[in-house]
């Protein structure tokens, strides 16, 4: 573990993607803030080169890719709020409190409307909370709550009862998307479409328009309960995939903030005047993960002799960005409860006569495997980490097939399994260690492409356990498991996104979820 970070402190540094996430080290710091310094300054339209569009839209409830959490944070606020340290406190409710092991009770804030105008009401709390946790909605996050029942006790009270003890419970429900409040009224008068082309939560900034393929438009929320906040009247994102062009959109003033995947782009970023550029710590792996179920992974010895075929650093190096990349297990490096792999670990250190062994024992001297994968610009880098890693795998006799789809397509797929050998996605900083095993292995759901019995029994007990030093040897313990039988493998853990801005932007601090939830503190200077 590294015991520099804590959830806490994580979650202050920032600059990353996370179904997105970050990584630490080149260029800058993560707690950098806007070079201009001063009292804020109300007014302004700070416009912000956009990657990719949203994957499914603006119902926070469902949107799970980093591309829609970016966006939604804007619009939607929790009950509990994560401070520029990463600490959570109050949000929507002023005030909180654990009354047993099982219940919880939130007093909600005075004054609070949605864009609409409409007040916040324990009827909006109760019903958002149910909506998560209904079946119908499909919502990724729902597997990662035990609650069981919620109340109004009164007019701003809401009693949340849990299942069994969730020592997660709270750094979820302050985030704006796993822990959204929506309003009742307009939720249940819009369509399943119309909720995800449209919004009406309570945050900072509302939507004006989005007019696809090419800007996403925002205006401050006069109504906003956290006065003088916003100070920003608007914001553009202005959809650039390209990185190169997002870069002169920088430096010629048509953007003043913006995020970039190629790290390659640290060093001259950094010789920008005018420019500030930020990382954040390395809390993203890149997982490809292995249909055990099936076909030529379903043996074990195939899976290992993938493994060993790979020469994992020689694919860092393809990666650029000076130290920003490392190897990594499925909870990244420097997530609270992740820790760094050597080349001495079982399946980390290139070995291609030991492979080759292994496909003879398994009477497969010849094995043909799909990878899909983003073929979104972003990806160029790891696009070249993967054909050196097919290079690799010739070698011992697997011929690696790349099936490149855009990114928004990955999802998709990934949740419902939908692939035939292996899926590669990035990771980003969980609110939960147990989120990350959760996507890819729980119990029944049809993302899960493994069958055991042992792995799901010490992820309840991981999830369970309330004394925290114990959870950071049974994730330990987890993430070396899931190396040892070669579920997913993940080749690297490197920095998904990096930051840059202006320095006309004042009071812009990154965060780890890299979701820009200080939006609200940053001003223009004039």
């Amino acid at each position: 573990m590294n015991h520099g970070y804590t959830r806490r402190t994580t979650l202050a540094l920032g600059g990353g993607t996370l179904a997105a996430a970050l990584l630490s080290g080149c260029g800058g710091t993560a707690t950098t803030a806007g070079k201009s310094n001063g009292k804020p300054v109300s007014g302004g339209s700070l416009t912000i080169g956009l990657d990719a569009e949203p994957t499914t839209g603006f119902d926070p409830q469902v949107a799970q890719a980093y591309n829609d959490q970016q966006i939604i944070s804007q619009f939607y606020e929790g009950l509990l709020s994560l401070d520029d340290k990463g600490q959570v406190q109050p949000g929507l409710a002023k005030s909180y409190r654990q009354v047993d092991a099982t219940t919880h009770r939130f007093t909600l804030r005075d004054g609070v409307t949605f864009h609409d105008g409409s007040e916040l009401t324990t009827d909006d709390v109760v019903f958002s909370l149910e909506r998560l946790m209904d079946p119908a909605i499909k919502s990724p996050f729902t597997q990662q709550y035990k609650i069981k029942k919620v109340t109004a006790v009164d007019a701003t009270t809401v009693e949340v009862k849990l299942s069994a003890p969730q020592p997660s419970l709270h750094h979820f429900l302050a985030r704006p998307w796993s822990g959204a409040i929506m309003s009742k009224k307009w939720t249940t008068a819009h369509t399943e479409d119309q909720i995800k082309t449209a919004e009406n939560g309570t945050g900072p900034f509302k939507l004006t328009k989005w007019t696809k393929g090419v800007s996403i438009q925002l205006a401050a929320h006069t109504g906003y309960w956290q006065k003088p906040k916003p100070y920003l009247s608007s914001v553009t994102y202005r959809l650039i995939p390209d990185e190169t062009s997002r870069v002169a959109s920088l430096r010629s003033g048509a953007v003043q903030l913006m995020a970039f995947r190629d790290l390659r782009l640290v060093d001259d970023l950094k010789k920008t005047a005018g420019v500030t550029e930020a990382n954040g710590p390395l809390v993203s792996s890149v997982w490809i993960n292995m249909n055990t179920l099936s076909g030529p992974l379903a043996d074990k010895r195939v899976r290992q002799a993938f493994n060993l075929a790979v020469d994992r650093q020689a694919l860092i190096k393809t990666l650029g960005g000076g130290d920003s990349a490392t190897l990594g297990y499925l909870i990244p490096p420097q997530d609270p409860y992740g820790t760094t792999p050597t080349s001495a670990d079982s399946v980390y250190g290139q070995n291609q006569a030991k492979a080759r062994e292994l496909l003879r024992a398994a009477g497969q001297t010849k094995v043909s495997l799909e990878l899909v994968a983003p073929s979104d610009p972003a990806y160029g880098p790891d696009i070249s980490a993967m054909e050196l890693m097919k290079a690799q795998l010739a070698q011992v006799g697997i011929t690696l097939n790349l099936k490149l789809i855009p990114f928004a397509t990955v999802v998709p797929r990934v949740l419902s399994g939908d692939y035939s050998n292996m899926i590669m996605m990035t990771s980003v900083l969980n609110a939960d260690p147990s989120q990350y095993l959760s996507l890819w292995f729980a119990k029944g759901s049809p993302a899960t492409k493994v069958k055991d019995q042992h792995l799901w029994d010490r992820m309840a007990a991981a999830a369970a356990e309330s004394d925290d030093s114990k959870r950071v040897t049974l994730y330990h313990q987890l993430a070396q498991y899931i190396a040892d039988q070669c579920y997913l493998m993940v080749p690297y853990a490197k920095a998904v996104r990096g930051e840059a801005w202006t320095d006309k932007v004042g009071g812009y601090r990154p965060d780890a979820t890299a979701t820009r939830l200080e939006l609200k503190s940053t001003w223009l200077a004039s």
